[in-house]
């Protein structure tokens, strides 16, 4: 290889002394040449980062759910080198359905009617442009019907009941959990249905028929089982019922968490429920173990066949969860890159706290001056004396802690009610009023009652 190198090296030394010697010969042979000019191209413009803004656009927002149910933000420039592209966001569908306007962040929001009567399907567009060329990307969204997320209470859905006039049905089913009180017609192996009659407490008087009661365990059924149903409700010649089709979802309660799971599930990437929720599940999976350094644990649960992420889980018992438990967490629901979980600082509260939780953070949804207009049922834990029992008011104003849920306190204004004198910090109470939100803090209002 060297002999090689060194050949060639000679080679190149010789043709150039050649063409040296050539070079002194003052003889022209030839005219010379005029010099041609030199070829120079125009300058060019650089190239606009349209494409690749468009290609980001898209890229970021390809998993963004279909359903809207709440109020989402989408970005308004995107940044591209020493370029930037401002995007405009319409929509197909009338102001008073989906609005767009800019966000106190300088994203752009999208602000959908959370109240709207019926389902809207509508087209989000983006639009982009360099001054020369422009392109547009568009969306298909759905506005649901307006949802009832946090439920109604038992007693609430018996009295919608009773408010039915001769024949009117409800358009939806609603499940109720109640004690059997008799049974009106025996089990037909036949028709594979029973007729039974089931009182919600408190609602003793007002109860309810289960028409042709139908599902696994129905034919078992006896007086004094506490059942959960699920149908259309009717009034049937005045009699108040769950009309034939409805289904025995099982012994025991079995809370209805189909709302807020919809709405949970509507939430596009990177978005967030404005408010606190409560939901019961099963342990499927413990992605995080618990960390004894930060006193968490995160795992997933499934609750009707979906699953929800409970991430970094704290609260009593929640060191000991294991796969199989059934558990009950509260917090602010998000959607984080396609998953829908509990956000960080969610908290595992007791199983049999359910109602009193999920009736707490109803609250959380009011705005300032707002109030409820059906009476909720706490019980909490006494936090603060916020002022003493009055002799002459026969009153006393205290703040309950639900769960534990310390960022969520519950103010009890002017509680009245025997026992109510005696009152003291730690001691565990249920309270009935009306929920309401006085300049921030959510209190039950004067007139709620002990007991």
């Amino acid at each position: 290889m060297k002999k090689i190198i060194v050949w060639a090296m000679l080679l190149a030394l010789a043709v150039s002394m050649l063409a040296g010697c050539a070079n002194t010969n003052p003889a022209q042979t030839t005219a010379p040449t005029e010099a041609k000019p030199v070829e120079t191209q125009a300058p060019t413009e650089p190239e606009s980062g349209l494409a690749d803004a468009v290609a980001y656009v898209k890229t970021i927002y390809k998993n963004a759910a279909e359903l809207t149910a709440k109020d989402y933000e989408v970005i308004s420039v995107v940044p591209m080198g020493t370029e930037s592209f401002e995007i405009t966001w319409t929509v197909d569908v009338a102001e008073d359905v989906v609005a767009v306007a800019a966000a106190e962040n300088g994203m752009t929001l999208i602000d959908v009617n959370e109240n709207s009567a019926e389902e809207v399907a509508y087209v989000l567009t983006a639009t982009l442009s360099d001054g020369k060329e422009t392109q547009t990307l568009s969306w298909n969204h759905i506005l649901p019907a307006a949802m009832n997320v946090d439920g109604m209470t038992y007693a609430e859905i018996v009295a919608m009941a009773y408010a039915l006039e001769d024949q009117q049905a409800t358009e939806d089913p609603y499940r109720l959990f109640g004690t059997v009180t008799s049974i009106d017609t025996a089990w037909s192996d036949e028709y594979k249905n029973i007729t039974v009659t089931i009182a919600v407490a408190g609602c003793e008087e007002f109860p309810i028929q289960c028409y042709r009661l139908a599902g696994e365990g129905a034919q078992d059924l006896k007086v004094g089982d506490a059942i959960t149903v699920e149908g259309i409700l009717k009034n049937y010649k005045g009699t108040y019922e769950f009309d034939a089709g409805c289904q025995l979802i099982g012994y025991g309660e079995f809370v209805d968490q189909k709302a807020l799971l919809k709405a949970a599930f509507a939430l596009g990437e990177g978005a967030s429920m404005d408010y606190p929720a409560v939901l019961t599940g099963v342990v499927a999976e413990i992605p995080s173990a618990w960390s004894e350094e930060y006193g968490n644990i995160t795992v997933n649960l499934d609750i009707d066949g979906q699953i929800v992420q409970c991430y970094r889980l704290k609260g009593e018992g929640a060191k000991e969860i294991a796969v199989g438990d059934t558990i009950t967490a509260a917090g602010i629901i998000k959607n984080y890159k396609g998953t829908i979980e509990f956000d960080q600082g969610c908290v595992m509260v007791p199983n049999d706290m359910y109602h009193s939780v999920k009736n707490a953070l109803s609250g959380y949804k009011l705005q300032d001056g707002e109030a409820q207009e059906t009476a909720k049922t706490i019980t909490g834990v006494i936090s603060t004396i916020d002022t003493a029992w009055s002799d002459e008011y026969k009153n006393i104003t205290v703040t309950i802690l639900v769960a534990g849920l310390e960022d969520y306190p519950i103010m009890c204004y002017r509680l009245a009610g025997e026992g109510a004198e005696s009152l003291a910090v730690g001691d565990t109470i249920t309270v009935t009023g009306i929920l309401k939100n006085y300049k921030g803090t959510i209190e039950f209002d004067a007139g709620c009652t002990l007991g």
